[in-house]
């Protein structure tokens, strides 16, 4: 039994170290996931320490949870850092804009300083669990391939914290046997409450596994000035898959080699999957089944690989299909291209940049649905091993309370996954775009898949066969069906 229980852990890390984060880190936190932690060493055994504590009903219990990197603000006990992040805050003359006394004075409603947004995150969370006689203790193990080893040598050595925290590696967890189900009281109120994005790609044979307060999901975004150039409306998102590429094509034809429609990255990497992956799955395509057996070779996934060739001559050359997905998003940032899918951390970005900007759902080829993949979704699950797992799941329902969800919808950087929240009409009225980021994260939501067998490599097979179906003139079906054929030999 210890052998098998080896080898599952082994495999889950096998599986998912190859698209650990979006792709390597690029120039801009933003641009991965925007849940980056600073690195810190987790205890040597790969486990975290904890006090002895209950987990009786009633009872007293320190309960251990991962640092997500976008809400942190430090490693150990809540209590005792809140004061101390305070003050580092107020010190800091480097922040923009500055922290003041006023700023830690929160109320619903508040435009924020986005700097004390962590801060306020884990404050509201230790009150609410203080009520419940629950001790919160961080601890920080980095994010990405740092993070998957560290909980890899967790799980093999049955010493865990009570909630870890990851991305596109959380479902092969489910999927191995490694996660607690959440209560099916808990799991209905999620379904009925909450956005798909934050719960669906972790459910998995009718169980929920994991839940994301803040996910992001893929948005299109547009340069107004560079569209407005090219005679179209800048105010006016394309209809559907064909409109889209008319537009990208008058673009690139006005800017006359000095900037391109543009489209969406499809490089041979993570970063590539999470962005063009959505458009396999709007067109009713994808990349595996329930099972983990590659579908790359689909007649959906044909069209939709043909749609992004058609793509790629709208684009700087090399740029569409670059390794370095950095490349990609500063050629949006250079006013390079007008048009790029990417996540909610793009509206931000932009506005800073003083690019003025368009942002909408991603539009439907003629017999698509809508659907979507999560990128830069931090998830939060309670491991088979936990010790204090009634305090973790206490834990999870916090993210999704009005009062976490509320201060998420004050920032305008993420929207709100909490129904209640994100459609009141006062969140519609004061942050539009992030309303429509919101709709976005429902329907057909999905993570990226964990593949049946050495899922590092079927992806890179899979990759490779995008890029040389948009850089060639070979036939897109015969080079899929090939992709199809070799990814099935390791897979089956």
């Amino acid at each position: 039994m210890l052998l098998k229980k080896m080898s599952v852990v082994i495999l889950a890390f096998i599986l998912t170290i190859g698209i650990a984060a979006c792709s390597t880190k690029s120039n801009s936190a933003s641009e991965s996931t925007g849940n980056e932690s600073p690195s810190s060493e987790a205890p040597s055994s790969g486990g975290a320490s904890q006090p002895p504590s209950s987990d009786a009903a009633g009872g007293a219990a320190t309960i251990t949870v991962l640092n997500e990197g976008s809400v942190g603000i430090g490693v150990g006990i809540i209590s005792d850092l809140l004061g101390a992040k305070k003050k580092s805050l107020l010190a800091d003359a480097t922040l923009k804009p500055k922290v003041t006394e006023e700023d830690f004075t929160y109320t619903k409603g508040k435009t924020m300083n986005a700097n004390v947004f962590g801060y306020h995150f884990q404050s509201i969370i230790n009150e609410k669990l203080k009520s419940k006689n629950i001790t919160l203790k961080t601890e920080d193990w980095g994010w990405g391939e740092p993070l998957i080893q560290k909980q890899t040598a967790g799980f093999l050595a049955k010493n865990m914290p009570d909630v870890i925290i990851g991305e596109t590696q959380m479902p092969g967890f489910a999927q191995q046997g490694l996660l607690e189900p959440f209560p099916d009281d808990m799991a209905q109120e999620i379904r009925d409450n909450v956005a798909p994005a934050a719960w669906k790609p972790m459910e998995y044979d009718g169980k929920i596994y994991g839940f994301a307060a803040q996910p992001g999901v893929n948005s299109l975004f547009w340069n107004k000035k560079l569209v407005k150039d090219a005679g179209l409306d800048p105010d006016k998102a394309p209809a559907n898959w064909d409109e889209l590429l008319a537009n990208i094509q008058k673009v690139t034809e006005a800017g006359k080699g000095k900037f391109y429609g543009g489209g969406v990255y499809a490089g041979p990497n993570a970063g590539g999957f999470l962005r063009y992956g959505t458009l396999l799955i709007i067109n009713n395509g994808g990349f595996a089944d329930a099972q983990g057996q590659p579908t790359f070779n689909s007649d959906a996934n044909v069209e939709t690989v043909t749609f992004l060739k058609k793509l790629n001559p709208n684009h700087p050359p090399g740029v569409m299909v670059n390794t370095n997905e950095g490349v990609y998003f500063d050629a949006f940032k250079k006013g390079q291209i007008a048009y790029l899918i990417d996540g909610p951390w793009r509206a931000a970005e932009s506005a800073a940049l003083g690019i003025e900007y368009g942002m909408a759902q991603i539009p439907l080829s003629s017999d698509g649905q809508p659907g979507n993949i999560t990128i830069g979704a931090a998830f939060n699950s309670v491991p088979k091993d936990a010790k204090n797992k009634q305090a973790a799941f206490e834990y999870i329902k916090t993210l999704y309370s009005e009062e976490i969800q509320n201060l998420i919808a004050d920032t305008g950087v993420r929207s709100p996954v909490l129904k209640s929240v994100a459609e009141s009409e006062d969140y519609k009225t004061k942050h539009p775009e992030m309303y429509q980021h919101y709709l976005a994260m429902a329907g057909n939501v999905q993570g990226l898949p964990t593949f049946a067998k050495e899922s590092s490599k079927v992806w890179q097979i899979f990759g490779d066969a995008v890029a040389k179906a948009i850089m060639t003139n070979g036939d897109i079906k015969g080079i899929l069906d090939d992709a199809q054929k070799r990814a099935e030999a390791i897979t089956k």
